[in-house]
């Protein structure tokens, strides 16, 4: 009855109110107790999220280790046996059992995708399993089509590529030493942002200087001098004239360009036995490629090593391809012209000037090739590079 007394004491107006009122607190307590709802489920929502993560990088976790497991107890009975077969057919016992390598296809060249947009759905896929993917697709409109053609078709130039608007203007003046251990043949990558964004040619280092990159490895571990960087025999490249009117590195930079530096510089025209005789003296061996493995246009690569039975080799392009071996026959069916790379410069006999064109090259014959040293691009893999070519392009 107090309540109602206490309402009978009061206005018409303030009954209105305290009605008000009490309405307003009990929309309040509703709008209380959704909002608690709803950050419950948010709560909820997270960890379930979370825990799927977890789940999703456990089983992947879980299968690459079975991978593993599986390819090494797999393959290593294959070529045990295969190994057994060979010594027991082979009469002398002394006589190196031939060796096939066992290259992973996964880390095989791709052709370039025929366009930008090709190659931006081939990201969007590449995207849903990588998030680091998704910050260069939030932005892909600032990106040129030669780095995401590339990009598709080579993740290990990532991070090269998403840094790519915030670096391509900074000026690289190579005026550096690159670190590198004495009594190893350094790897460097073309696309490393140390110098990766330079100009080269008509590209940039990290798209067509596979060239100066591979002489810049042999100048660095046979002089034991780091100051000539990818950057720095790239410009010289450019100074001396070793770079043709398309924008390739001429086959000249590995001859009369490797003396400039003070290297030696022999073509080797000999087969597996004269490329195992020159690692075993010290030297190294630069290699001009036709389309196959290692790019599906020409390339540059650099042969460190033998090792039982197979070739190791630094390939700028790709440091998965340098960490595996190569039988000779596959690396002899993609090579163009090879040079023996040593640290000392042999005195040449005077050709007369040619201006750093070497447009009295001889092929593998010995038969003189008095046409300039030029030739049209060799994109579509299809066609072998002459021996008599001296220009390539990555």
């Amino acid at each position: 009855m107090d309540g109602f007394d206490e309402y009978e004491q009061l206005t018409p107006e303030e009954i209105e109110m305290e009605r008000r009122r009490k309405a307003a607190a009990r929309r309040r307590k509703l709008a209380a107790r959704e909002a608690r709802r709803r950050k419950r489920r948010r709560e909820a929502i997270i960890r379930c999220s979370i825990l799927l993560i977890i789940l999703i990088l456990l089983i992947v976790g879980f299968v690459k280790m079975v991978s593993g497991i599986w390819n090494h107890f797999h393959d290593k009975p294959k070529k045990s046996h295969k190994t057994t077969e060979q010594t027991a057919s082979t009469e002398p016992a002394t006589t190196e059992a031939p060796v096939t390598a066992d290259i992973d296809e996964a880390i095989l060249a791709k052709d370039l995708p025929a366009d930008r947009d090709t190659a931006v759905e081939m990201l969007k896929m590449q995207a849903t399993t990588d998030p680091e993917l998704q910050t260069l697709m939030d932005n892909i409109a600032v990106y040129p089509d030669n780095i995401l053609m590339n990009l598709a078709v080579n993740a290990e130039m990532k991070q090269f590529a998403i840094d790519y608007p915030a670096k391509i203007n900074v000026v690289f003046d190579g005026n550096f030493n690159v670190d590198f251990t004495s009594d190893t043949v350094p790897l460097f990558l073309q696309f490393d942002e140390q110098w990766g964004y330079a100009d080269y040619g008509k590209n940039i280092i990290g798209l067509s200087g596979s060239g100066p990159t591979c002489l810049s490895m042999a100048y660095t571990y046979l002089k034991q001098d780091g100051s000539m960087n990818p950057i720095k025999v790239a410009d010289f490249a450019t100074e001396k004239g070793y770079v043709s009117e398309d924008g390739d590195t001429t086959w000249s930079l590995m001859t009369d360009g490797a003396a400039e530096l003070g290297l030696g510089s022999t073509e080797i025209t000999g087969g597996k036995e004269a490329v195992i005789d020159a690692l075993k003296n010290g030297s190294l061996i630069i290699c001009s490629l036709t389309p196959g493995d290692f790019t599906k246009s020409a390339h540059f690569i650099l042969i460190r090593e033998y090792k039982d039975g197979l070739f190791y080799v630094n390939d700028p392009n790709s440091e998965a391809r340098s960490q595996v071996g190569w039988d000779f026959p596959r690396l002899e069916s993609q090579i163009a012209k090879m040079w023996e790379i040593t640290d000392t410069a042999v005195s040449q006999p005077d050709q007369g000037d040619n201006d750093g064109q070497n447009t009295n090259d001889t092929d593998g014959a010995g038969n003189t090739n008095t046409d300039p040293d030029t030739n049209g691009d060799n994109e579509d893999g299809e066609t072998a590079v002459d021996i008599q070519q001296d220009t390539n392009q990555d």
